[in-house]
């Protein structure tokens, strides 16, 4: 189980996140006040023989058309996540693959490229 608060770095900042929820396969910690949220949560692939791991941090935004007579209760919320993915018998090479990935997803992400992603290209 993880630390209860997580602490997550964000523009600076230290932010403490205390745990709000813990169903099934996931858990969830979230700022006093609402603004960031964790989850990490576990899931199986019965049709690929994977398990998957995933973390998600996500910041809710002040909404920027806060007069929308339509939804004036519109949540505007960012999110970052990563996600393993192993095969849920052997978890082979995992603990040399995961570490590779993870720094070479994370040095793809650079600005220029995340732009293009957050704009749709495929």
């Amino acid at each position: 189980m993880f630390t209860d608060p997580l602490t997550v770095s964000y523009d600076g900042n230290s932010l403490s996140l205390p745990r709000v929820s813990l169903r099934g396969r996931e858990s969830l910690y979230r700022t006093a006040d609402g603004e960031f949220e964790v989850s990490i949560s576990n899931s199986s692939s019965r049709r690929s023989g994977q398990d998957f791991g995933q973390l998600m941090l996500t910041h809710t935004v002040p909404d920027p058309t806060p007069t929308d007579v339509f939804n004036t209760l519109r949540v505007v919320r960012n999110s970052v996540g990563i996600t393993y993915g192993f095969d849920a018998l052997t978890r082979a090479q995992i603990t040399v693959d995961a570490p590779l990935l993870r720094t070479a997803v994370l040095a793809l992400g650079s600005a220029a490229f995340m732009s293009r992603v957050v704009a749709g290209e495929i």
